[in-house]
Order: C-alpha cells, then sequence, then structure tokens
C-alpha cells in the first residue's frame, strides 16, 4: 500500500494531474500531499517493523489501511460498476484484514527469539 501509494504521488506530481481521492476524504487541492505522507508513514512503519526497532507500530498501520479500505469502498458515495468490480473491493479488503492479522500476531512475537 505504501509503494503504491508513493507511485501515485509520483505519477500525480509528473503529469500535473489532480487526484481525485473523496473515497477517502482527501480532496483534490489535498490529495497529492496527502498519498506523500501515507506512503512515507506506511514505509516507515514497514521499515521499524521489519528490523525490530518498533514491531508495535506495525499493526497500527494495518489497522489504518484497513480503515482507509472500508471506509473508501463501502462508506463512501463510490459506486462499483458491476459484480466484479464489487468482488474485487471485497477481497481486497478482506486481504487487508487478514494482514492486520498478520502484523498483530507479528507484534507479539519475542524480538529476542528472532
Amino acid at each position: 500500500m505504501s509503494g503504491f501509494l508513493l507511485g501515485l504521488g509520483v505519477v500525480s506530481a509528473a503529469t500535473s494531474t489532480d487526484l481525485h481521492l473523496e473515497a477517502i476524504s482527501l480532496s483534490p487541492q489535498k490529495a497529492l500531499g496527502g498519498v506523500f505522507i501515507l506512503g512515507i508513514v506506511g514505509l516507515l512503519c514497514t521499515a521499524l517493523a521489519f528490523t525490530g526497532i518498533l514491531r508495535a507500530l506495525f499493526p497500527f498501520w494495518a489497522a489504518l489501511v484497513v480503515g482507509l479500505m472500508i471506509k473508501g469502498f463501502f462508506l463512501s458515495a463510490v459506486t462499483f460498476g458491476g459484480p466484479d468490480s464489487f468482488r474485487t473491493a471485497l477481497l481486497l479488503t478482506l486481504g487487508s484484514i487478514v494482514a492486520f492479522f498478520g502484523a498483530v500476531s507479528s507484534a507479539r512475537l519475542n524480538p529476542y527469539n528472532s
């Protein structure tokens, strides 16, 4: 998710294209900065968890991702083009929930056993 957000921000900045991310409450004026900030925070949380410096931070990032996906796909004015796009959104959201539980379980591991 972090890499996707950073890539989206880079492409938008390079092409001077406004991002329309109203589904996650980002207006076109604030979307570019928002995706950069979310991408950097996500990469930082992932790097700190991967190195074992601050594993407890990673579940919070994963929870934020789950919340953004649920809000953006199911609690906003987003409409789906058909059953296939709804199924894709549902599978992505379920995958993020599974990733959240993985993040929680990895944060609970004893760092001295590594």
